[in-house]
């Protein structure tokens, strides 16, 4: 090579940086917007005051001190998000705030794996713009919920896939599906029908021979079999297989919310069009546009299949990526939810891009900005509330206020779950008065009994509970596990129980000693501002 050659293709590495189609600097772009994320969700671990679902830590706490998974503690949906919040405990420590820095880094490593699965069908500068726009969807992580983690793996999974064809590549796909559903168990009808859909594509149009897509289908299938039967196995080693099934039967029970098979299709359709329930803002309302514009997509490549006309290995892809998100809106069927739908149907905006693009190459550069000005338009709109939100958005329940975070909140030091935290003076006020009252009783002689959705006094002190979870499912717990019942009941005969509960229960021997009106204000998680948290315990008790 000569001396001109060489510096020839030294400029031309030098500009492809800056290429527009190609560069690189999109890349780190990408690498800058997740790691924005996470600073955005160690903020939201900071800041975020939600009381119900600490349930994710209080049963990732007690697995980590030792209680056996469905026999001794209830897990609410899934092993392994169960199995990764107790790994965060032991990095990070015993506080809130580590469940929600795992969180965090999945969200962020997804918004990455998007970005990687749009690679393969758009441009560099269209692929962070597709990803950029789900940054600009939902910033930050919400909650520590199962729906972060099943959506990062099914990426994972999802990205496998599509790269390179190889035996290894197909059982580690499976083997990333497989931890997904065990994230997340309600999550099977989201994430496998995809795959099957991808499966019957190949067999119906022969894209393999025969042998070829049987094998692919076997070591798929190995890969995502595998995790499920270490985790069976780990069932039937620790006799609790019918806890299990019990504990599934009862989350189905709890958060039903009048879906039935013969009605989830127009419940879901009335959410998509009505926008659900919550807040509805642009945010909600372009889920809508997405769902329809996936529908059509899908359509009109079925269409091309069945008419026998070509489709391109980029289609096929952009196919691929409709069908996840549709099947993607099954995971806000009980609960119509921006942060359950970012998690299963964020693929859909990169579809929208790419029907874009190939619109507008049949029109002039000024068309082509005037089509895309809309979407141009919504990214000045949510970057404008992407953070210090006057009021709630369908991406953050509680909004972040700036002088807490500059001054005015209270970083506690003696509650240890509180660690790292920053909050309200008025929040924090009324769980130092509970933790006072807590921490006077000896954990060797009294029991704690929850009747409450408040997690927070339960993990606040050392006061052993008799309940295998945390928080009040008392009728159908009841009704599954008798014997806890009838221990309980002794418990509060013998006057060892100290009783939270949502009003004045007027147990005989008991008084109540702690009577405090949640503050909606203060806590995210509270609708009715009528609602109070009680405490009762033994008359005989110096209080």
């Amino acid at each position: 090579m000569t001396h001109a050659e060489m510096i020839s293709n030294k400029s031309k590495q030098q500009f492809e940086f800056i290429n527009f189609q190609n560069s690189r600097i999109f890349d780190f772009s990408v690498l800058l917007i997740c790691c924005l994320s996470f600073g955005f969700s160690w903020i939201e671990s900071m800041l975020n005051q939600d009381s119900f679902h600490t349930l994710m830590y209080a049963e990732a706490l007690d697995i980590k001190r030792g209680l056996i998974p469905y026999k001794e503690t209830f897990i609410y949906y899934g092993i392994m998000t169960s199995l990764i919040h107790t790994l965060s405990l032991s990095l990070f420590g015993e506080r809130l705030m580590s469940v929600f820095i795992a969180t965090g880094i999945f969200y962020s490593f997804s918004l990455f794996l998007s970005y990687k699965i749009f690679l393969k069908f758009l441009p560099k500068y269209a692929a962070f713009f597709s990803t950029f726009l789900i940054f600009l969807l939902h910033p930050y992580i919400t909650f520590a919920w199962s729906n972060y983690y099943a959506y990062t793996f099914l990426s994972l999974s999802i990205l496998i896939f599509f790269s390179k064809k190889s035996k290894i590549n197909l059982f580690l796909s499976g083997f990333f599906l497989g931890l997904s559903f065990l994230c997340r168990y309600t999550s099977i009808q989201v994430i496998l029908p995809p795959f099957l859909l991808f499966f019957t594509h190949q067999i119906i149009f022969k894209i393999n021979t025969e042998k070829t897509t049987l094998s692919r289908i076997l070591f798929f299938s190995l890969g995502f079999i595998f995790p499920i039967l270490l985790f069976l196995l780990f069932l039937f080693s620790n006799s609790t297989l019918d806890d299990f099934w019990i504990q599934n039967k009862i989350m189905l029970e709890d958060g039903e919310y009048g879906v039935t098979i013969s009605n989830f299709v127009p419940k879901l359709l009335i959410s998509i069009i009505t926008f659900g329930e919550k807040t509805r803002d642009s945010r909600i309302i372009f889920f809508t546009i997405i769902f329809f514009w996936n529908l059509a997509a899908l359509f009109y490549f079925l269409r091309k299949l069945f008419l026998k006309k070509n489709v391109t290995q980029d289609e096929t892809l952009v196919m691929s990526c409709s069908i996840v998100t549709l099947f993607g809106y099954l995971n806000a069927l009980h609960v119509y939810d921006l942060f359950r739908l970012i998690n299963g149907s964020s693929l859909g905006i990169g579809v929208i891009i790419y029907t874009i693009l190939q619109i507008s190459q049949r029109f002039g550069h000024k068309i082509k900005v005037i089509i895309l000005l809309p979407l141009i338009s919504l990214c000045f709109i949510w970057a404008n509330s992407l953070i210090f939100s006057p009021s709630a958005t369908s991406s953050v329940y509680f909004p972040w206020k700036l002088d807490i975070l500059m001054g005015k909140g209270v970083s506690p030091t003696e509650i240890s779950i509180f660690r790292g935290k920053i909050l309200s003076p008025k929040y924090y006020e009324f769980y130092s008065e509970v933790f006072q009252i807590l921490s006077k009783f000896d954990h060797s002689s009294y029991y704690i009994v929850n009747y409450t959705a408040d997690c927070i006094p339960m993990v606040i002190n050392d006061l052993p509970k008799v309940q295998i979870s945390s928080y009040d499912m008392s009728s159908l717990i009841e009704q599954a596990y008798p014997e806890e019942a009838k221990k309980i009941q002794q418990i509060i005969n013998a006057k060892k129980a100290v009783i939270l509960s949502w009003k004045d229960i007027h147990i005989p021997g008991y008084k109540v000693v702690f009577s405090r009106s949640y503050l909606s204000a203060e806590a995210a998680w509270v609708t009715n501002s009528s609602k109070k948290l009680y405490i009762s315990v033994p008359e005989e008790a110096e209080i």
